[in-house]
């Protein structure tokens, strides 16, 4: 219900279902009881983040006290960490920080009294990228607050930070340093090269620190302390301290990991178990698993909101019903080894549902990786990176010998990132519903573990129809507007064919091309860009190009400026692109480069044109009219993302376009779009979209009609707009 109720009900709706709960209590309704009890704390924990983050942004340069609460990134013009406050009513809220010129000794857990600008968390929207807003409700984060001034409380840096700083300082030129952290501190400061070996090998699991890692070292300090038991009989006491040994063992694990959420929900199960072992009771596969579901939301009800979350309780629930479907009776060398491969392979395969469903494509190395490197890891490189760990805690600050010994036992993992990075095994499939892989994971569920008597022949015909979900539908020209904030990015599709007229900006360590263009790109299932238009040369529309031209090699680049590539100037646009009309303009007088240099490119698609205007002028809006004295459009792109100087009203009552469009960040500081322009708009009737309320803007064309899909309108979910 999270994901789509439309608006967080009023304090009403809590009071209703107190008095629900109270009758459902009276005639022993316990299912329902519970039910309404998980929503109405559901509900009250959304009202109170609300709620604080109005108490705050009500705030015009708060001083707040609090703690710095992870290691901070540096970037070329400040620094970005998270901040807890730990004073007033606002305590324990995390607020996301940047500070120009922060003091080098800036560090995790050192205390802060320091003067705020903050404003909502909001970025921008679009499908196939990270969901920020909900990501804020899920780590209780409040804002987005710049550094002004501060003052130092409390100079010391917690034990997390001190080892980074160590293993930074003796270390930080090895290759592997990347993964160490990322094994041992759960940083993961990691180049592009290796995030795309991730993708490619499907390994990202195994790299940031998970219910996996911390499960895998309970048992492996459970399974030592058993072991010791057993070597004399005056260690047999060893035996009853193995589950909190094993216990304590997971919590500084995830203590290094900085609490990450992952790590807090295995925590929660680690604790359940160890309760139950003492207690000398067993539940089901199906009670423990529901009854870790039911803590885990009892702990957070906003983890609902998080894809991890539901990702974790769906590989558990594979695991249990692997465990149960398929008991491992050949207890043979071979027999295990049999096991374990029937394991991994039903896995890989279980999960390509919610892999398709999150990130819109398979890794065809997801099996053999998986094969390789989750024994590899478990077996080797995970215990021993903690083992070197505790070296570095008991031996000299100059030995770099276990380090040494821990690049060598990474190199196998390290190299194979790289390959696969090179490769770039990554199989773009069209983007699915929710629905679509509920019913794809359920119909594999089925085949996999119902009983064997069941006719699994009438289960695969029922299983075809739900292929054809996988299938890219009938081809329809699309014309999207993605949300990039102040830039922009404008995206012409066919099928798996498409045209891109600018990539978005690029501010200081800000780069929203890969960021948000690129993953828009992979959801929509391009596989062929044939041309990428580059407006003009300003930073907020060339972006990193680099970056389209590295994943579309064999595209056309279209400027009139240097690039630095092989490139084409505006005028040299084909006249028909697939069965689409192209025209270019751009301007005669304006030589010097400059907003008024832009590249106008016109599209007519099945009868409906549109205009898309770069950062033009009213001097060149009016030498285009000039020019082009029946030029109509039905969709126009504002010129300079609605700048009063430009889309005056004479231009406007020319064009007379249906639907006017425009990209610009929420609360920009440049007041785009304008007063003026909006007024204009209003006076023709014309109606407006804006990626700064509407999110990216996805218009499919087709010969009737224009059919509009706005991102901030879909149901995933609406109340988070709201703010």
């Amino acid at each position: 219900m999270s994901l789509f109720l439309p608006i967080v009900p009023a304090l009403l709706w809590l009071i209703f279902l107190f008095c629900l709960i109270l009758i459902c209590i009276y005639y022993r309704l316990f299912f329902v009881t519970g039910f309404c009890c998980a929503l109405s704390l559901w509900l009250w924990q959304v009202q109170q983040h609300q709620s604080h983050t109005e108490q705050l942004l009500s705030m015009s340069t708060p001083w707040l006290t609090g703690q710095v609460a992870s290691i901070r990134q540096q970037d070329p013009q400040f620094s970005r960490f998270l901040f807890q406050i730990n004073e007033g009513s606002l305590k324990g809220y995390l607020l996301r920080l940047r500070w120009q010129e922060a003091p080098h000794s800036l560090g995790q857990g050192q205390s802060w009294w320091l003067k705020l600008s903050c404003k909502a968390v909001k970025a921008p929207a679009n499908p196939g990228s990270v969901n920020v807003e909900a990501n804020a409700y899920v780590s209780e984060i409040i804002g987005n607050c710049a550094v002004k001034e501060g003052l130092l409380l409390d100079s010391h840096w917690d034990h997390r930070q001190q080892l980074y700083q160590r293993l930074l300082s003796k270390i930080g030129d090895l290759p592997s340093f990347s993964l160490i952290t990322a094994l041992t501190l759960g940083e993961r400061p990691f180049s592009d090269e290796l995030w795309l070996g991730l993708q490619a090998t499907a390994l990202g699991h195994l790299i940031s620190i998970s219910g996996f890692h911390i499960g895998l070292l309970f048992g492996w300090v459970y399974a030592l302390v058993i072991m010791l038991s057993r070597l004399h009989i005056r260690l047999l006491y060893c035996r009853s301290l193995a589950p909190f040994a094993a216990l304590a063992a997971a919590w500084y694990y995830s203590l290094l990991a900085g609490f990450a959420i992952p790590t807090l929900r295995a925590l929660v199960a680690m604790i359940l178990a160890v309760y139950l072992i003492q207690q000398r009771r067993r539940l089901s596969y199906s009670q423990s698993w529901i009854l870790v579901c039911g803590l885990l939301l009892l702990l957070n009800p906003l983890w609902v909101m998080s894809i991890s979350f539901w990702l974790t309780l769906y590989a558990v629930a594979l695991i249990f019903l692997f465990v149960w479907r398929y008991p491992l009776k050949d207890r043979s060398q071979w027999g295990v080894i049999k096991h374990a491969l029937k394991f991994q392979a039903l896995m890989t395969l279980l999960m390509s549902a919610p892999t398709l469903l999150f990130f819109h494509g398979i890794a065809p190395l997801a099996l053999l990786s998986n094969l390789l490197f989750v024994p590899w890891c478990s077996l080797l490189v995970i215990p021993y990176l903690l083992f070197a760990l505790l070296l570095e805690l008991i031996l000299p600050a100059d030995m770099l010998w276990h380090w040494q010994l821990a690049e060598l036992v990474l190199s196998p993992l390290h190299q194979w990132l790289l390959a696969g990075a090179a490769m770039d095994y990554w199989w773009l499939l069209p983007a699915q519903t929710v629905f679509s892989a509920c019913c794809v994971a359920l119909l594999l569920i089925a085949w996999f573990f119902l009983p064997a008597a069941l006719p699994r022949p009438r289960l695969a015909l029922l299983m075809l129809p739900f292929v054809a979900l996988l299938w890219s539908k009938t081809e329809q020209w699309q014309l999207h507007m993605i949300d990039v904030g102040q830039g922009t990015a404008i995206l012409l599709q066919k099928g798996d064919k498409g045209l891109l007229y600018d990539v978005g900006p690029v501010y200081g360590s800000f780069n929203a091309t890969e960021a948000y263009v690129l993953p828009y790109l992979h959801f929509q299932g391009i596989r062929q860009l044939d041309y990428l238009v580059l407006s003009h040369a300003d930073s907020d529309h060339t972006g990193a190009f680099v970056e389209v031209i590295n994943a579309y090699p064999k595209l056309k680049l279209i400027a009139d400026f240097d690039t630095g590539f092989a490139q084409q100037p505006c005028s040299s646009l084909p006249a028909v692109y697939l069965d689409a009309l192209l025209w270019s303009f751009r301007s005669q007088i304006q030589h010097q480069g400059g907003n008024n240099s832009s590249c106008v490119v016109a599209i007519n698609t099945v009868g409906w044109q549109s205009l898309l205007t770069g950062d033009i002028g009213h001097s060149v809006e009016m030498e285009l009219m000039q020019l082009n004295p029946n030029l109509r459009t039905d969709l126009l792109l504002l010129g300079h993302h609605g700048s009063r100087s430009s889309s005056h009203l004479d231009f406007l009552s020319k064009l007379k376009p249906l639907l006017a469009l425009n990209s610009a960040a929420s609360n920009n500081a440049y007041g785009h779009p304008s007063k003026e322009v909006l007024g204009r708009l209003a006076l023709l009737q014309i109606p407006l979209l804006n990626t700064a309320e509407q999110g990216a803007v996805r218009i499919e064309i087709t010969a009737r009609q224009l059919n509009i899909w706005p991102y901030r309108q879909q149901p995933l979910p609406f109340w988070l707009q709201k703010q």
